[in-house]
C-alpha cells in the first residue's frame, strides 16, 4: 500500500462541535503495516466538562486546566494529518471535530476518509458487535484504556493493520469509491452540512449575498442535499456549486407539508436554480358538471383555474386508469363518464344517477373542511393541514395533546397560505405516502 494513514482518536466534552470541545487527541501514523509516528495531548476545551463525561473518560476539568488550547497545537496537528488518509473508528465524528477545531485556528483539511467500523463490517462480517470494545475483545486485540485517545487509538491501529492484512484489496477499493463520494461546493463549510437534519422539510441553499438561490423538499433532507454533490460535476453543476454558500433548513413533519411549503416559497422568493426545473405535479383530472338534463357526468381534461379536480393525475393514461377502476367499482354508466366506447347499455341514466351518489361519498371533497393531520417536527407535537369549503388555507402546529374542532382554535395555530393551483393539487392527489389521519370539521 502506497498511502500513510492517520489513525485519530479524540475525547471530547460531549457536546457537539460548535458548542462544547475536544478534551485529548491522538494521532498514530501508519503505511499499514508499521507504526512511524505517535503524538497525543490533553487540550483544554475552553468548556465545562460533565460528571458523567468525567466518569467515561476519566478527564477531569482540573487536568485540562493547565493543558494548551486547541490553537496552540493547532499547526503541529495539522501537519501531521497532511497528506495522509484520515482514518477512526466511526470516522465522522473525530473527523468533524478536528476539522472545525483547524478551521477556527486557521487551518483547513480535506482528505480522503476510511471507518474501521465500516471495514470491519465488510472484511470481517458476522461479529456480534462491532463497538471498538467488544471489536477488539472479539478478535484478540489489547485493549486496556478505554475512552482515553492513545489507548483507543492503538487499539484501532493494531484492527486496521489486521483488515489490511486480511482485506487490502477491500481497502483499496474503498478508497477508490471514496473519491465519488458527495464533494462539498468549495464555499459550503462542511459543519454547516454535517448539521443537516436526516428529517423532512424543506432546505435553502443561498449565495454570497444571501440570496436564496434554490428550495428544495425531501424526505431525508440530508441525504437529499448530498445527491446535488454527486455524480458528474457538468458545467451547469459546477457554476450552480460556485454560488452556495450556505443551506438552511425548515422541519414539517410531514412531506405533505413540505411540498406545499416548498410550493408557496417557489413561488414567493423565484429562486434562479428553480426557475427551469421541469414541473412535477399532476396535470390531468377528473372533473364533475351537470348536462342540461341535470345527470350528474364525469370528465377528463387538464387542469386549470376553472373547476376543482376530484382527483388529479401526472398523465392522461393514469387519470383514465383510475375513472375506468371507479366506474366498475360504482357501476356507472361510461358514456356519462366521457367514455363512451365502453358503454355496453346495461346501465340505465337513473341508475348511473343514483350510483354517482356513493361515489360522491367517497371522492367529492369540492366543498368540504376538513384537516389532514399527521406527525409534528418534533416527538411532542402534531401537525395539521387545513382545507375550508374544498380550499386549502394553510397549515400549522400543536402540542400532540391537544385537539381542534372550533375555527378560533384552528386559527390560533394555522399558518396561513393562499391556494394555487399547485397546491390545490398537491392536496387532491391520489395518496399521500404517509399516515394522515383526516379530520372532518
Amino acid at each position: 500500500m502506497n498511502n500513510l494513514y492517520a489513525i485519530v482518536d479524540i475525547e471530547t466534552t460531549g457536546n457537539f462541535s460548535d458548542r462544547g470541545g475536544i478534551t485529548e487527541i491522538a494521532i498514530v501514523v501508519t503505511d499499514g503495516l508499521e507504526i512511524l509516528e505517535t503524538y497525543e495531548t490533553l487540550v483544554n476545551p475552553n468548556a465545562y466538562i460533565p460528571p458523567f463525561i468525567e466518569n467515561l473518560t476519566g478527564i477531569s476539568n482540573q487536568m485540562v486546566q493547565d493543558a494548551p488550547q486547541f490553537e496552540e497545537v493547532a499547526e503541529e496537528i495539522a501537519t501531521l494529518l497532511e497528506g495522509k488518509v484520515f482514518v477512526a473508528h466511526n470516522v465522522n465524528f473525530d473527523y468533524k471535530y478536528v476539522k472545525f477545531e483547524l478551521e477556527l485556528a486557521g487551518y483547513s483539511i480535506s482528505q480522503s476518509r476510511l471507518c474501521t467500523v465500516r471495514l470491519s463490517r465488510k472484511i470481517i462480517p458476522g461479529l456480534p458487535s462491532y463497538s471498538l470494545g467488544k471489536l477488539t475483545r472479539s478478535l484478540g486485540i489489547e485493549h486496556n484504556d478505554k475512552h482515553r485517545a492513545m489507548s483507543d487509538t492503538m487499539a484501532t491501529v493494531h484492527l486496521f493493520h489486521l483488515l489490511v492484512e486480511k482485506g487490502e484489496e477491500d481497502i483499496l477499493a474503498k478508497l477508490k469509491s471514496v473519491a465519488k463520494q458527495a464533494n462539498l461546493p468549495a464555499n459550503l463549510p462542511e459543519r454547516i452540512f454535517n448539521k443537516l437534519p436526516q428529517e423532512t422539510g424543506v432546505y435553502y441553499f443561498y449565495n454570497a449575498k444571501k440570496e436564496i438561490i434554490y428550495i428544495g423538499k425531501a424526505k431525508n433532507i440530508k441525504k437529499r442535499v448530498t445527491t446535488h454533490f454527486t455524480g458528474k460535476a457538468t458545467t451547469q453543476k459546477l457554476a450552480f456549486y460556485k454560488e452556495i454558500h450556505h443551506v438552511s433548513v425548515e422541519l414539517t413533519g410531514t412531506e405533505l407539508i413540505a411540498t406545499l411549503l416548498e410550493d408557496a416559497e417557489i413561488k414567493h422568493y423565484w429562486p434562479v436554480y428553480n426557475r427551469s426545473q421541469k414541473s412535477r405535479v399532476n396535470k390531468f383530472g377528473v372533473f364533475l358538471y351537470e348536462n342540461q338534463k341535470g345527470i350528474t357526468q364525469l370528465g377528463i381534461t387538464k387542469i386549470g383555474n376553472q373547476v376543482k379536480p376530484l382527483k388529479t393525475f401526472p398523465s392522461l393514461s393514469d387519470t383514465r386508469n383510475w375513472l375506468i377502476k371507479r366506474i366498475e367499482e360504482f357501476e356507472l354508466k361510461p358514456q356519462l363518464c366521457g367514455m363512451p366506447e365502453f358503454d355496453s347499455l346495461v346501465i340505465a341514466q337513473d341508475q348511473h344517477q343514483e350510483n354517482i351518489q356513493q361515489f360522491l361519498v367517497k371522492f367529492d371533497h369540492s366543498s368540504e373542511s376538513y384537516l389532514l393531520a399527521g406527525k409534528g417536527r418534533a416527538l411532542w407535537e402534531q401537525s395539521f393541514v387545513y382545507v375550508e369549503n374544498g380550499t386549502y388555507k394553510g397549515f400549522g402546529y400543536l402540542n400532540a395533546q391537544e385537539s381542534l374542532s372550533t375555527l378560533d382554535e384552528i386559527e390560533a395555530y394555522l399558518i396561513p397560505k393562499e391556494e394555487t393551483i399547485t397546491s390545490r393539487i398537491i392536496i387532491t392527489a391520489e395518496k399521500f405516502t404517509e399516515p394522515l389521519k383526516k379530520i372532518k370539521l
